[in-house]
């Protein structure tokens, strides 16, 4: 076959997906957390050979399938949007975490206590005052 059959073929392939998927939910961020979940579960399962894991890993998958090839999309948008609103604290704390991790050599994050905004100060500066941007209030650290 020549490049240009190939190119069309896929071509193809992608506008007939296009079509199939049009009117559909597709993959949201609780469908990508059920799969994620699944396949953690059935690593496990590899290893524990157990019926109870191997049930709730198929619930899972189907759940996760049932909810991308759904065309009631304004159920699916509520239930994610409520799957979104559960997570936000583990989230926050993830993506803090990541920031820390990266920024680790040229600055420290602290959290206000009071409105609970997250503050970036440069490290290495020592006992320094930090104001919160958000609410004013005022607290000494250790960078």
């Amino acid at each position: 076959m020549d490049k240009n059959k190939i190119r069309q073929l896929g071509y193809m392939i992608s506008s007939r997906m296009a079509q199939f998927f049009y009117g559909r939910n597709g993959f949201d961020n609780l469908a990508r957390f059920c799969n994620a979940v699944a396949i953690v579960l059935l690593i496990i399962n590899i290893f524990a050979q157990s019926i109870v894991i191997y049930f709730i890993w198929v619930a899972l998958f189907g759940y996760s399938v049932f909810r991308i090839y759904s065309k009631n999309i304004t159920k699916r948008y509520a239930e994610n949007k409520k799957f979104m609103q559960i997570t936000e604290g583990p989230r926050k704390i993830f993506k803090l975490a990541i920031l820390q991790c990266r920024d680790r050599n040229v600055s420290r994050y602290y959290i206000c206590k009071h409105c609970h905004q997250q503050i970036r100060v440069p490290k290495g500066k020592g006992r320094i005052e930090i104001r919160c941007p958000k609410c004013g209030e005022r607290f000494i650290k250790k960078t």
